[in-house]
């Protein structure tokens, strides 16, 4: 019996040894066994969730479906061809035979999501499908590069890593499109995301999540911002049953600026929990959340924010905005705001949240000029999302996360991908 066939389910304690012949069977190097080893061992000395947690009270993890933790097999589709010198990008478990110099420096050099401890480690323990994205330092990458990852169907949890590191005074766009295949019974998967930021460094990332409906998402997020660097992420969460997300984003220097975005579309009994931590440290770093969702059927939404600013912190300016459209009168959402300011040195710190249906007047307006209900309402919906969708600088990946919106704003996405 291989160790692939001994491996428990999600629930279950994690095995190291049974880890450690799991990545010895895989061919990985020693430094690559010992790092999924300590993940194991980080797996069985961390809390799991309760639900007592405050930002796992209204998302039950003791019903998350106790998945095989055998990676279920999963195809990636990239354009390689089109990088420019100084840009690798590559399969994890690639890159881990090509360029080890690169991947063992960075493999265990992410932060911690707090909330998903124990979750994410099971992927660092377990991942058997991942991307790794280098960009060295002055290199700017000119075109977006994308990664499309689709996870055949069946039982077996999604698990991966995807570790995105951009040295000093590099750009790049990355778009990360996950999907999975659906018709089996309910299973997690865990994208677990390091974004690693030097000082000067540009990055945008996209994170288009289109699991299918047997899917509970379990994923967490963490992006490291060094002085001087600029981040934009952009969430957009179409698919799976249930996602519970988790985000931390840890400023490590002076005039940081980090802008986090998610866009929600969701419908039928689709529920998506979202928690974000924003620290702010050194001086004059700028932190800045908008998160829109428009809620179908009955879908729910909820968002727990936390922005602190640290007492070693001056001159900082953060906001956090969540904005909710109900679309129908069994959708639900609950935007969740806090703010812990831990220094009387602050530039500005702030937050507005809303849950409500379209406005009539709007409606009303837009069906004078002849158009029916439903496109109308499409229209209003596209109008909400705007705030996030604008901001893409990249017609190619607006068009792209247009694309994927097709399903809940229609043609109205796809006349606009095309004029893109």
């Amino acid at each position: 019996m291989t160790a692939t066939a001994t491996l428990p389910t999600l629930h279950q304690p994690l095995d190291p040894d049974v880890v450690e012949r799991f990545s010895v069977e895989r061919g990985e190097p020693e430094w690559l066994r010992r790092s999924r080893r300590a993940a194991a061992e980080r797996v069985n000395e961390l809390p799991w969730p309760t639900g007592h947690e405050e930002e796992w009270r209204r998302f039950p993890p003791a019903s998350v479906p106790a998945s095989p933790l055998v990676g279920a097999r999963s195809t990636v589709a990239r354009g390689r061809d089109a990088l420019p010198e100084g840009v690798y990008v590559a399969d994890l478990d690639v890159a881990v035979r090509e360029r080890p110099d690169l991947v063992e420096r960075w493999i265990d050099g992410g932060g911690k999501v707090p909330t998903h401890g124990a979750i994410s480690a099971v992927a660092d323990a377990l991942w058997t499908a991942g991307t790794f994205v280098h960009v060295s330092r002055g290199v700017a990458a000119r075109v977006p590069i994308t990664s499309e990852r689709t996870w055949a169907a069946g039982d077996a949890a999604c698990l991966s890593r995807t570790i995105v590191v951009a040295e000093e005074e590099s750009s790049i766009t990355f778009v990360e499109q996950l999907r999975s295949e659906g018709g089996g019974d309910a299973r997690v998967a865990i994208p677990h995301l390091d974004v690693h930021l030097g000082r000067g460094a540009d990055v945008r990332y996209v994170h288009l999540q289109q699991f299918a409906g047997d899917v509970w998402d379990l994923g967490a997020q963490w992006y490291g911002s060094a002085a001087d660097s600029r981040l934009a992420s952009y969430n957009v969460l179409l698919g799976s049953g249930r996602s519970k997300i988790g985000i931390v984003s840890d400023i490590l220097g002076n005039a940081a600026e980090v802008k986090l975005y998610g866009l929600i579309a969701a419908g039928d009994e689709q529920r998506f929990d979202v928690n974000s931590l924003q620290r702010l440290d050194g001086r004059a770093s700028q932190s800045d959340l908008l998160y829109l969702s428009a809620l179908y059927g009955a879908a729910k939404a909820t968002f727990y924010g936390v922005v602190r600013v640290e007492p070693t912190s001056k001159a900082t300016g953060s906001y956090q905005e969540c904005r909710n459209l109900l679309l129908s009168d069994k959708a639900g959402a609950n935007p969740i705001p806090v703010l812990e300011i831990l220094t009387n040195d602050v530039a500005r710190c702030g937050h507005g949240a809303t849950a409500g249906r379209l406005d009539e007047e709007e409606l009303f307006y837009v069906m004078s000029r002849g158009i029916q209900r439903a496109l109308g309402e499409q229209l209003l919906v596209r109008g909400h999302f705007s705030r996030v969708v604008d901001r893409i600088p990249d017609a190619e990946t607006r068009a792209r996360v247009l694309e994927a919106l097709v399903p809940r704003i229609g043609r109205v996405a796809e006349i606009e991908a095309k004029a893109a």
